[in-house]
């Protein structure tokens, strides 16, 4: 039996099972190379092509998988009655929060958890508390009045660090560059007055609305841009207030539940500062894929409620020009990989570009479409912001390490597989691995085990035996504006055009062209 789940509004995607197995996520912002696209509703492709994107993606899973007919197609956010392009005996609508609650759920391995989806907004409104039974599924206990997650990230429009954007374009984007700007500043008491204010006001999920009530409350116009350190200070002072909140929502459910583990899921689960600090106090899981792209998953999930944990990691398509990979290994002079010869490339400061198997399924799960370099190198953040990701100076970047070496460099205990929480990098080690330590001391560690991605696992091995420190530099394979690459074709555009020095392509390397 195959089974689907479609959701349709930005960050589109396409989870397909057959007999109760997970075999793919599509997102349609890799497959047509437009960050956070959708559908419909929000961000979506102009008219008239959703429609004949469906067809593409129906005959992809016809071609690849032998599908004729799904047995359940699970959905959420589709116009008119377009999810039946897909061929089902049988259609399931279900609501925005229960499909995060589905899709953190059954990516966990717990039988039983409290489960929180918070986000800006959706059929289910923007708080959301159920309790996950692995066997029976979720039920709903609560859903909250405020919006946390709206608030938070157009407070950015008004940061000029930050690159403006328009903004129903920004807040989609603006809420990872406010976390990594919030560490330099300091929390203040009369822009936390104000910004409970903001996030108390009602206005939630209405961009225009929150956008008016910013500025009357801030007293400031809609150009105004704050610098200097009080923009630090009011992007500080905002994520205060954000975990505040969270924590006034959830406490209750914490205090009467005080055995079961927690599930973050949602957009505000990409909050890594709040995830952090919640992991101090209870067990904490957050999916590689907590925002929107993980619904698809979690609609398949509410349908096959597999026993067995669904990894999303690596759920995503092979490259789409892989047959195409000798020609350009043939035409580019490509080599075959050697991994130790890799590891004194990045030793010297080599920055390398890798695409290699299936592709990650969310934005917190890297390895397979990486760019990896020396984090001991200490410009190399720098060098990377500026003249290779084009992002903002002020952004972090992640380290990846195997399992067993995450507590001799950072303040963690056990896995912590995807870029879900911030631990302290060890005194000790921030000099040395300076291009991965934030300005607060701590990092967006990702662990990894040979099972888990056997080529990091490798090289991180290597890398320790030459240099003393297997810690890698680890970073999505994309540029400013763009989602994570998924051809042959983009990865030797970054290399012609950017500052990387090889890419991996599958086990062959080729080097820019001198």
């Amino acid at each position: 039996m195959f089974n689907l789940g479609f959701f349709g509004s930005h960050n589109t995607a396409f989870a397909i099972s057959k007999d109760d197995k997970l075999l793919e996520v599509v997102e349609l912002e890799r497959f047509m190379s437009l960050k956070n696209i959708g559908l419909w509703f929000y961000y979506s492709v102009k008219e008239p092509y959703a429609v004949p994107i469906i067809h593409e993606i129906k005959k992809y899973f016809e071609e690849k998988y032998g599908v004729v007919e799904y047995e359940t197609v699970a959905w959420n956010s589709i116009a008119h009655d377009h999810y039946k392009i897909f061929p089902a005996k049988q259609y399931k609508y279900i609501p925005h929060h229960a499909a995060h609650a589905y899709s953190g759920l059954y990516q966990s391995p717990y039988n039983n958890a409290l489960i929180v989806s918070a986000d800006g907004g959706s059929d289910e409104g923007f708080f959301n508390v159920f309790i996950g039974d692995r066997r029976g599924g979720i039920t709903k206990i609560y859903s909250g009045k405020r919006d946390l997650a709206v608030p938070y990230g157009l407070i950015a429009h008004y940061i000029e660090d930050i690159r403006k954007e328009e903004p129903y374009w920004g807040n989609l984007v603006y809420a990872g560059k406010l976390m990594g700007f919030a560490n330099y500043g300091n929390v203040r008491k009369d822009f936390v007055d104000k910004l409970y204010t903001i996030y108390n006001s009602g206005d939630g999920g209405n961009i225009p609305n929150t956008l008016k009530t910013i500025i009357n409350v801030l007293d400031v116009s809609y150009e105004f841009r704050f610098t200097g350190q009080d923009a630090k200070d009011l992007a500080a002072s905002n994520q205060f207030v954000f975990e505040q909140i969270f924590e006034e929502e959830i406490t209750p459910f914490l205090n009467e539940y005080p055995s079961l583990p927690l599930i973050l899921v949602g957009g505000c689960g990409l909050n890594i500062l709040n995830n952090t600090k919640l992991a101090k106090i209870r067990n904490v899981f957050v999916p590689p894929n907590p925002n929107d792209c993980g619904l698809a998953v979690g609609l398949l999930a509410s349908t096959i409620k597999p026993i067995e944990p669904m990894d999303c990691t690596y759920a995503g398509p092979l490259v789409w020009d892989r047959k195409e990979l000798m020609n350009i290994v043939h035409e580019k002079n490509g080599t075959p990989l050697d991994t130790a010869i890799l590891a004194d490339y990045i030793a010297s400061g080599k920055i390398i570009g890798v695409v290699r198997d299936r592709c990650e399924h969310g934005p917190r799960a890297l390895g397979n479409r990486s760019i990896l370099c020396n984090p001991s190198i200490r410009d190399m953040k720098d060098t990377l912001n500026a003249k290779v990701k084009g992002r903002e100076y002020y952004r972090p970047f992640a380290p990846v390490v195997r399992l067993e070496d995450v507590s001799k460099y950072f303040e963690w205990e056990g896995e912590t597989r995807w870029m879900s929480f911030c631990p302290k990098v060890r005194e000790e080690y921030r000099d040395r691995l300076a291009a991965i330590t934030h300005i607060d001391g701590t990092a967006r560690v990702q662990t990894v085990t040979k099972e888990q991605n056997k080529f990091l696992y490798e090289l991180l091995t290597e890398l320790h035996n030459k240099t003393g420190i297997g810690v890698l530099l680890n970073t999505s394979f994309n540029i400013a504006g763009k989602p994570i690459l998924n051809t042959y074709k983009e990865a030797l555009w970054v290399l012609e055009n950017k500052e990387l020095d090889a890419v991996v392509l599958e086990t062959f390397i080729i080097h820019k062209e001198k």
